[in-house]
């Protein structure tokens, strides 16, 4: 309890100021209220200034992300277009993926060294999209070729006031030192709408400006835009491009208004009844009504309390619990209150412990950090308890007794126990893969943490201290790395994904995990052998199957030059031998030996075990081996044969023989595909033509077709639809395409039958595939 001293006698005047102090007090009060409402107001406009500015900052850092993004991964569509061409599925793939993840980008167009359009998407430009020959993008073109710029951005171009345009281009550089451009057109208007999040919408009018000219905007309809705003300068020269930020105008709270009035008015009223009471209220009054308040006030703080607290005098017994402390150990106050050791609420088998604590605490050795004890509910239950001790000191600054505060840790220590158990089982896990996982510290290279693979891999002792790892390849902060490693030293290959990632401590970190490609890489070497076996295998067998038709074929030229020879012969017996004669013979017989080499040589070609080496590649001459290697074959089943013309085709860049085994393979099958067909409706053509860039060849047949289900099976490896043969020569077929970018399909012929057909990529470049 308080104890409050006054003295019996109290002079008028010191009575006066006495009672004339509340009264200034609440006058104080009030204008010190005043000045918090301005403080306030000012704080929390100022609040909203910075607020607004770093979401403005971090708005324009989305915005600047998002443009870098785009332009990375146009640089990426340029690096596959200057490695593969557009006819690259790995092109194919990315312009689609880039396309479709971008919806501000509304095309991209490819220009060449002249400023020619070579390819362009989408195929239809939408209303008002600006066209290459816009001077925005004439001077964007002429300044990436021009120079050896990496990217540029393109002036503002406002065709359509619904539609900002600002284009982007980066050079693709080829092989033979040209430049060529990749032009993408973005849209500010959806790029704004895209890339503002929806509680910066929330918040404020977004806004894009040009020289004091409304660009693009976001915000809610239903919210009208405040005086206060920021502004900040976007960096993508040459545009002066400025991002604004409007807050919306905030409707006044009733209620805070009407609780500034009440306030203001109980401030009044408070200095009125003060004034008015100071006569009636005397000072023991005043003493007693505030200790009643300052008792009531303790007891309800201490019955608030979720800690448990406790008071002991010097001699070690209770003489305070609150009402926190009563419930965590199951006893009442009564019951409490008094106790001595051993307390009812130490276990029986940590009394030992808990008396040596309660011994330190009142031989003043209490320990700053406090003490970790187990106690006892009045059921028996234990439970852990944090505790908490100090000397207890009165209002007179004398030592009373001791004061305790007791946290239950209980759930706490079972949290720290399953977070232990989580962790064993993350270890555990992580020793279990197959893969070997690093993680490093990004500035100094330091080995934070590696699983038991990844030890064993490298040599690495299950003791060790401090570890510099060095990175298996070339990292990226931009984005994730997925590439393969080699070991010379132990002759292993690995597949290495690195990731960028932070520690618990906060610090940057690289995660590499590496997985060991050894035996994968060995199968597809073994593969690749294989294929080119069964490729070999393939032209030996068919060589085998025309071996027959193909004697008959050379016996006409022999037969010929033979029959020359005799003729010869008899001009030399005549008394005048004619020259001019005789010279015609040799001729003619040179003709048909060179015509029987050919055949030969055609043959020991097709059927010769080698390396795919490209060339040029007249398409006539392809089609005329093939020809001349068939045309035993077509004679024998009674084929009529028709081939387009193909004399204004430009050469193609490719392994002569592979394209001829191809042509060679899909022409036989479609001539013994004909084999039930009358003898009048046994047409085989071959139609050869250019689309765009592409080189693309059909081979018809009127054969008995291929039903739906055999067209999915029909290039899958050891599936054939023949009564003897192997199933890998379709298969072999469209790798071979496929080698050279192509594309390898068969349709059903509208005339009964089945075209099968192939493209090929018609490349300008004299040097491009040449070893």
């Amino acid at each position: 309890m308080l104890k409050l001293k006054t003295s019996q006698a109290i002079s008028p005047q010191k009575t006066r100021w006495l009672l004339t102090l509340p009264s200034f007090a609440a006058a104080l009060f009030t204008l010190v209220l005043a000045a918090f409402l301005i403080m306030t107001t000012y704080t929390e406009r100022s609040t909203l200034n910075t607020s607004m500015e770093q979401d403005l900052l971090w708005q324009k850092q989305a915005l600047k992300i998002r443009v870098d993004n785009i332009t990375h991964q146009l640089r990426t569509v340029a690096a596959s277009m200057s490695t593969d061409g557009l006819g690259s599925a790995e092109f194919t793939a990315r312009t689609f993926s880039l396309m479709q993840d971008s919806p501000e980008i509304i095309s991209l167009e490819y220009l060449d060294e002249t400023g020619q359009e070579r390819w362009h998407t989408p195929n239809t430009r939408v209303a008002g999209q600006p066209d290459l020959r816009n001077p925005q993008l004439i001077a964007l073109r002429d300044s990436i070729l021009d120079s050896e710029l990496e990217s540029s951005f393109s002036k503002l171009i406002m065709d359509r006031p619904d539609a900002p345009i600002m284009a982007l281009a980066v050079p693709i550089k080829l092989n033979y030192n040209g430049r060529h451009v990749l032009i993408a057109q973005v849209n500010l208007r959806t790029l704004l709408q895209q890339q503002v999040p929806w509680w910066i919408a929330q918040r404020y009018q977004i806004s894009l400006w040009e020289n004091e000219r409304l660009i693009a905007g976001k915000f809610e309809r239903s919210h009208d835009a405040g005086k206060l705003n920021q502004s900040i300068n976007l960096d993508w020269p040459p545009n002066t491009l400025t991002l604004t930020a409007h807050i919306y105008e905030q409707k006044r709270n009733n209620w805070q208004t009407a609780l500034t009035i009440v306030v203001a008015g109980l401030s009044l009223l408070m200095l009125g009844s003060t004034w008015a009471l100071r006569r009636h209220i005397n000072e023991r009054q005043k003493a007693e009504s505030q200790l009643r308040q300052e008792q009531a006030l303790r007891e309800s703080m201490e019955n608030s309390l979720v800690t448990g607290i406790r008071a002991m005098d010097l001699e070690g017994r209770l003489f305070y619990v609150n009402r926190a402390f009563c419930e965590m150990v199951g006893c009442t106050q009564e019951q409490l209150l008094g106790a001595s050791h051993p307390m009812p609420y130490w276990p029986p088998e940590e009394s030992e412990q808990c008396m040596a604590i309660y011994r330190a605490i009142l031989n003043g050795r209490a320990d700053s950090t406090g003490y970790q004890m187990r106690f006892m509910r009045s059921n028996g239950e234990r439970f852990d308890v944090r505790l908490y001790a100090a000397k207890l000191i009165d209002g007179d600054g004398v030592h009373t007794g001791w004061i305790s505060a007791i946290y239950d840790i209980t759930e706490l220590q079972r949290e720290r126990e399953a977070l232990q158990a989580s962790h064993e089982r993350f270890v555990a896990v992580l020793n279990g893969l197959d893969a070997a996982v690093s993680v490093s510290d990004a500035n100094t290279g330091e080995l934070l943490l590696s699983n038991r693979h990844f030890d064993s891999a490298f040599n690495i002792p299950d003791r060790h201290g401090r570890y510099c790892n060095i990175p298996f390849v070339h990292r990226n902060k931009g984005a994730p790395v997925d590439s393969e490693w080699f070991d010379d030293f132990h002759q292993h290959w690995y597949q290495v994904k690195s990731r960028s990632s932070v520690w618990v401590d906060g610090s940057e970190v690289w995660l590499e995990i590496a997985t060991d490609i050894t035996m994968l890489k060995n199968a597809q070497e073994r593969e690749r052998q294989q294929k080119e076996q069964l490729q070999q295998t393939t032209r030996l067998i068919s060589m085998g199957e025309m071996a027959s038709s193909l004697a008959h074929e050379l016996n006409q030229p022999l037969a010929a030059i033979a029959s020359y020879a005799t003729g010869c012969r008899n001009v030399l017996a005549q008394t005048e031998p004619n020259i001019a004669q005789l010279d015609q013979a040799i001729e003619k017989m040179a003709a048909q030996a060179k015509r029987a080499g050919q055949i030969i040589r055609g043959i020991r070609e097709f059927v010769q075990r080698r390396a795919p080496h490209r060339k040029r590649c007249e398409i006539a001459d392809l089609l005329e081996t093939v020809q001349t290697l068939l045309n035993a074959e077509v004679k024998k089943s009674q084929v009529k044969l028709t081939v387009s013309d193909v004399s204004e085709l430009p050469p193609i860049y490719a392994d002569a023989v592979m394209l001829e085994q191809v042509i060679f393979n899909l022409m036989k099958n479609a001539i013994e595909a004909m084999a039930d067909t009358p003898v009048s409706q046994r047409t085989l053509d071959v139609n050869v033509r250019r689309e765009h860039d592409m080189l693309a060849v059909t081979i018809a047949d009127r054969g008995t077709g291929i039903n739906p289900e055999q067209m999915e099976q029909l290039f899958k490896p050891f599936y054939t639809t023949k009564g003897s043969g192997m199933g890998m020569g379709l298969n072999i077929c469209r790798s071979i395409i496929e080698h050279h970018h192509g594309r390898l399909w068969v349709e059903a012929n509208p005339q009964g039958g089945s075209c099968f057909n192939f493209t090929l990529p018609l490349s300008l470049e004299s040097e491009a595939y040449e070893p």
